[in-house]
Order: C-alpha cells, then sequence, then structure tokens
C-alpha cells in the first residue's frame, strides 16, 4: 500500500438544553448536514472554539449524555455500524462510513470494526484535517474565505422570522441574543452556520474530539499505519465558501428554523448509523438536501462522491489491505460512494 498521500468560533452552550424527542425523520437540520458532510469543519470548528480568547460570553458548560435521558432508539439497539469492502488478489479495501461528532460516551467501535482496521495498513480519510499543518492551513485560510467584507454584518442581512429564530437559539444555548448576534455578525453565512451547528452539538453532548476520525487517526498513528487522503483542505473549505451569497443566506435561513423545529435531528442520525440502517440514514442526512437545496447536495455530496470512486477503485490496484473512513452520508443511496462503485462493476460486500 502506498504511504502518506494525498489521493486526488466560540459559542458555549448553557447547561440544562432542552431535550426534544419524537420529531418526524422529515424535519432534518441543513446545518447538522453540513457538518457532518465536510470532516475538515469539526477540526476547524474545535480551533475557533479553542483559540477566539473569550470573544464570546462564556456560559455553563454543556449538558452530557450521561446526564441527560438516552434517546430510545441508540439506548435499545445493538451498535453495527455499517462496514462494506471490496477486494482482489491481492489487496483488500474496507469501507466505513463515520460520524465526525459523536457523545464521548457512545461505544460505536463494533468487533467486526475494529478487526478490519487492525488487518489494515493504511487509513484513508476525506483530508488532513487534525494535524498541526493543516490545522495551521486551516487558521489562514478561514479568516480570508469566513468573513465578511469590512462594515457588514451577517445579521443586517437576515429576515425578521430569521432574527427571531437567533433568539430563540441564543436562549437554548444560554447565551443573551445580542451576544450570539455579535459573534456571528463578522462570518459569512456558511461559516456562521457552522459554529451554530457545532453548538447545538455540544450543547447536546457531542463532541468533536470524539468522532470516528478522531479514534481512527489516533489509533493509526499509534499503529504506525501510513495515511492517505481524497481532498485537501482547501478543496474541502472552498466547497461551502465558494456559493453564491444568495444561496448561502438563504440555506443558513432555513437552518436557522430547522434547529429551532428540531435541535436534537442528530440523536436520530446517530441511532441509524450505530444500527447499520442505510436506508433511514439516506432518509434523514440526504433526501431533504437532495429535494430542497440541491446545489449544496451537488457540491457536498455528488461531486466529491465521483471524485473519490476511482480514487478508491485505485487503491484496489495496488497491494495490502486500506480501509477507508468517509463521512456516512456519502455511503447509501443512488449517488452514494457504494452504488457508485458497483456501477463500476466491482463487487462490494456487506459485513
Amino acid at each position: 500500500m502506498p504511504g502518506s498521500r494525498h489521493v486526488n468560533v466560540a459559542l458555549h452552550p448553557a447547561r440544562g438544553m432542552p431535550a426534544r424527542r419524537g420529531r418526524t425523520m422529515r424535519q432534518r437540520s441543513f446545518l447538522i448536514l453540513l457538518i457532518l458532510a465536510v470532516a475538515t469543519f469539526g477540526a476547524a470548528l474545535w480551533w475557533m472554539n479553542r483559540d477566539t480568547g473569550g470573544q464570546v460570553p462564556d456560559a455553563a458548560e454543556p449538558v452530557t449524555r450521561a446526564e441527560a435521558e438516552a434517546g430510545p432508539e441508540t439506548e435499545a439497539a445493538e451498535h453495527d455500524p455499517a462496514l462494506w469492502s471490496i477486494s482482489d488478489a491481492d489487496s483488500t479495501v474496507y469501507l466505513f462510513g463515520t460520524v465526525h461528532i459523536l457523545p464521548p460516551e457512545l461505544d460505536w467501535y463494533s468487533d467486526e470494526v475494529r478487526a478490519a482496521f487492525g488487518e489494515a495498513d493504511t487509513l484513508y480519510l476525506e483530508v488532513d484535517a487534525l494535524s498541526p499543518q493543516a490545522q495551521a492551513e486551516m487558521q489562514s485560510m478561514i479568516p480570508q474565505i469566513g468573513m465578511l467584507p469590512a462594515g457588514e454584518r451577517l445579521t443586517a442581512k437576515l429576515s425578521e422570522e430569521a432574527l427571531a429564530h437567533l433568539e430563540r437559539i441564543a436562549e437554548r444555548l444560554g447565551m443573551p441574543g445580542e451576544a450570539l448576534k455579535a459573534a456571528i455578525d463578522p462570518f459569512m453565512p456558511w461559516l456562521a452556520s457552522l459554529q451554530l451547528a457545532v453548538a447545538q452539538m455540544q450543547a447536546a453532548g457531542y463532541d468533536p474530539q470524539s468522532g470516528v476520525e478522531q479514534v481512527l487517526t489516533a489509533e493509526a498513528g499509534e499503529a504506525g499505519m501510513a495515511f492517505g487522503y481524497f481532498e485537501t483542505v482547501e478543496e474541502q473549505l472552498a466547497f461551502l465558501s465558494s456559493m453564491p451569497m444568495e444561496v448561502q443566506l438563504a440555506d443558513f435561513e432555513t437552518g436557522l428554523e430547522q434547529m429551532v423545529e428540531n435541535p436534537d435531528m442528530l440523536d436520530d442520525l446517530v441511532a441509524a448509523w450505530t444500527q447499520g440502517d442505510m436506508e433511514r440514514l439516506d432518509a434523514i442526512m440526504n433526501e431533504e438536501l437532495r429535494e430542497s437545496t440541491p446545489e449544496a447536495y451537488e457540491v457536498l455530496i455528488v461531486q466529491r462522491n465521483r471524485n473519490w470512486v476511482p480514487q478508491i477503485a485505485g487503491i484496489l490496484e495496488g497491494s495490502g489491505t486500506a480501509f477507508v473512513a468517509v463521512g456516512a452520508g456519502h455511503m447509501p443511496g443512488e449517488d452514494g460512494v457504494i452504488n457508485l462503485l458497483r456501477e463500476q462493476g466491482l463487487e462490494v460486500t456487506r459485513h
């Protein structure tokens, strides 16, 4: 297997944020879809939360899942996230869909996934988002592509309804409404969306440091595995920052509405993921994105899947065992990596 290669702001949620369950799967949050679709952003927002130097007033620590009532589906179901493989005479490539941000206490690492990972000599990820070099690159790029021009304010571009949603979100996060508005005002809509998504997740007890990529990267480093990446930091950050302003604003306002209506959508997504229910995962992550924001679906999912498939096929042409770990939303559906590999004539086995 080849060695390491490229194959191709602080929002502190408050304790006691209310848990709301029983929502329909049709009420999905665009903000959370963004953070799950692009691995870089979890690390980027973690960096921003770490280094903003008190730009946003502190609130209480987030409530954790150990302190809150667990969702019934996640609690009762056996954790068995989906794993696939393709192989030929001298190589095997395991394919695993990840969630980039998870509750620290979630035991998602099944024996089957652990055994497959243990066989691999190379770990392939979407992007190198965790190394000091990648963090430095993000630190230099985000101010350039994530900030509005001097003198412009994001909240001045929003409708009255969107501003009302921000007030409700601020209340849930334990922040004054004006403080939340001031925190996001300097940013482009795509980056403000990600800030709010991370804040909502952290308020629900999710932690970017507990994401699948964090766990696998640490284990791969300890085992001396090689690393490969399908995209660069610059490419990933460009996926959303290059969208027209009107598209970013429309998606941001939609995301605010959905955040208010369904703050715990991620619970449903994680339950589907841990159960290996790809049809349900596709419905939660991709169905509404396909219908309501086709531009974002094309950029975040379809184009990237089509770019990755020939690279994965190229890995198979080598020798040895590789473990490919990319966002779970990229796996299911007609446009998903699994189906696209099969359309290339490869036999994909579900374990």
